[in-house]
């Protein structure tokens, strides 16, 4: 029979327990452990490299090689750690197991550095490419970390990085660039996710009905946020985000996007009445008359495109083919405010309706599929959009048909998808284009998409390539790119229903914490809140609700560009004002 050893009376069972729980050293350490880190220590400490305050401990099992290190009090280095070059800490500083330190790294007092993470004060010279990497030696900018930082498991900071005091780097972050006190930074590369000392949302007790599974509501169980309770939040402020935004451009009251912003002359006015009109009301800055006067004004007489005076549009981009990027949104931004308003343009957009097929083939062939498929869905959505208010305020057909065919035809079947993957972003170009393409032809004319459950597959594989858009690549276009493309392929198939939930569940919690009250969303998280933001954010949550069957829970629904099924032409008069 196998019998296990006894161990060795002079071994403990527990004796590697310091080197890897160093915290517990100070209060748990018999005198004979005590003796041998002090005799450790000045073993260290007589190479004259490293300098120890009071109450350190430097585990036997780290690798240690130092060139300068000084240990502020009550420091620890645990086992594995690999330490090396010019180290400086202050008091309480925790370096632990199979971290990694080197180069020229400087630390506050409260400095955390969890297990398996980098900190990289030094960086290899690569610039002569007649010689190997290694031969060229090693430069050093140096790292600065302030007080009471935390940085995650896996988390890698990289030579010349300042991090600011309070700060938090999330787990498996890449930090390329400075972080600001008091910023919660993740993703690779690191971006800021919000600021500290913006308070996280939390919904009025009284209203709060959370999710859970026990109620067969929503894929999120019990910690999905509450959205009875944010939609509260969202209707009682949404008022003072709009207030927050008002502005004087060109001697009359008009909306900029955020304070401070610069004055455009359509977009914010237009992301101001799509906010307002989600509620059922009015921006109370001009009367329903007048906001539809001056976008109606803004129709040229001749192509029908709605043409803004600050950005005319590129010589360039021939308005017959739409114009460039900008004239052709303001087809969406412009002809969708009227919507919400209960009007819409004066006269037909008849660059779209007397568009020849020959020309609309041409125009789709010469779109940039490959290199840039977001841009290219984003002309075939003003296209799209164009022919459907045509044919929905002025009888007028155009070439739909055709356009529906070409489509079809270039949807490739196995992604689902127009256009292709690219090795610096994935298959970012493509499912963003996939959403604007889509939005503006196959949501607004009721028709099925080519492959939807293809179009699944490779949303939630661009998905995952961005764990999650729960801290990587995130701003109001790219979840929203994911979101709505999801909603849209679930309404004709039911395949991989779960896991779709799944990531859109986690979305309703994440989204909420990043609202800043009275001043609405940032694009971004950790921008400066806008109306732009608000309005994108709060359709996202609003088609993530949809989604999981919880959209009556919101007191809200998109009126305008990012609206989920095609609106009537009296829908936008059932609004106040």
């Amino acid at each position: 029979m196998f019998e296990l050893a006894e161990p060795p009376a002079t071994q403990s069972p527990f004796a590697n327990t310091y080197d890897f729980c160093p915290w517990l050293f100070r209060r748990e350490a018999t005198e004979v452990a005590q003796g041998a880190q002090l005799a450790h220590q000045a073993a260290l400490a007589a190479t004259g490299k490293v300098t120890f305050g009071e109450q350190c401990f430097v585990s036997p099992l780290a690798g240690f090689v130092p060139d300068a290190v000084s240990l502020g009090d009550l420091s620890y280095i645990a086992a594995y750690a690999y330490v090396t070059g010019e180290i400086t800490t202050g008091q309480h500083c925790t370096i632990n197991p199979y971290t990694v330190v080197r180069g020229a790294v400087t630390m506050g007092d409260g400095v955390r550095i969890g297990a398996h993470a980098s900190v990289l004060g030094f960086n290899h010279n690569s610039d002569d490419v007649t010689r190997p990497i290694y031969q060229q030696g090693v430069s050093s900018k140096g790292i600065t970390i302030g007080d009471d930082v935390w940085i995650g498991s896996g988390a890698i900071v990289l030579d010349g990085v300042t991090i600011g005091s309070h700060c938090i780097i999330a787990a498996g972050a890449v930090v390329t660039k400075d972080v600001p006190d008091y910023a919660i930074a993740g993703g690779n590369p690191a971006k800021v996710i919000r600021d500290r000392r913006t308070p996280k949302f939390s919904p009025p007790q009284r209203a709060a009905r959370p999710w859970s599974e026990a109620e067969g509501r929503g894929a999120g169980g019990g910690g999905v946020v509450a959205l009875h309770g944010f939609g509260r939040c969202l209707a009682e402020q949404w008022p003072d985000v709009l207030k927050r935004s008002e502005s004087i451009v060109n001697g009359e009251p008009a909306y900029v996007n955020a304070p401070g912003a610069p004055p455009r002359i359509f977009r914010p006015n237009c992301d101001a009445i799509e906010i307002a009109a989600m509620f059922g009301e009015v921006p109370s800055l001009k009367l329903r008359d007048e906001w539809i006067y001056i976008l109606q004004a803004a129709q040229d007489a001749a192509t029908g495109l709605p043409l803004d005076p600050w950005q005319p549009p590129s010589p360039d981009a021939p308005l017959p083919a739409l114009g460039d990027g900008n004239t052709a949104y303001q087809i969406l931004s412009i002809g969708y405010a009227l919507e919400c308003l209960g009007a819409h343009f004066r006269q037909p957009i008849r660059v779209a309706h007397e568009m020849s097929v020959d020309a609309l083939r041409a125009n789709l062939a010469a779109l940039p599929w490959r290199e840039r498929a977001w841009g290219a869905g984003a002309w075939v959505d003003a296209l799209g959009t164009a022919l459907w208010m045509n044919r929905q305020h002025f009888g007028l057909n155009g070439p739909v048909a055709p356009l529906f065919d070409w489509l079809r035809e270039h949807c490739t079947p196995h992604t689902g998808l127009w256009g292709e993957s690219r090795s610096e972003d994935g298959w970012l170009q493509p499912v963003n284009g996939f959403y604007r393409l889509t939005r503006g032809t196959y949501a607004h004319f009721g028709l099925p998409v080519p492959f939807a459950e293809s179009a699944i597959d490779t949303i939630l594989a661009h998905v995952r390539l961005n764990d999650g858009f729960e801290a990587k690549n995130v701003n109001a276009c790219n979840v929203l790119d994911i979101v709505h493309p999801l909603w849209l392929c679930q309404q004709q198939t039911d395949h991989r229903r779960a896991e779709i939930e799944r990531v859109i569940a986690r979305q309703l919690e994440l989204i909420p914490a990043r609202w800043v009250d009275g001043q609405g969303f940032g694009f971004a998280p950790g921008d400066v809140p806008g109306l732009q933001g608000t309005e994108m954010w709060l359709a996202i949550v609003y088609i993530a609700a949809d989604t999981l069957g919880m959209a009556s829970e919101l007191p809200y629904a998109p009126r305008g560009v990012h609206w989920l099924r095609p609106p009537t032409p009296t829908d936008g008069k059932q609004i106040n004002g």
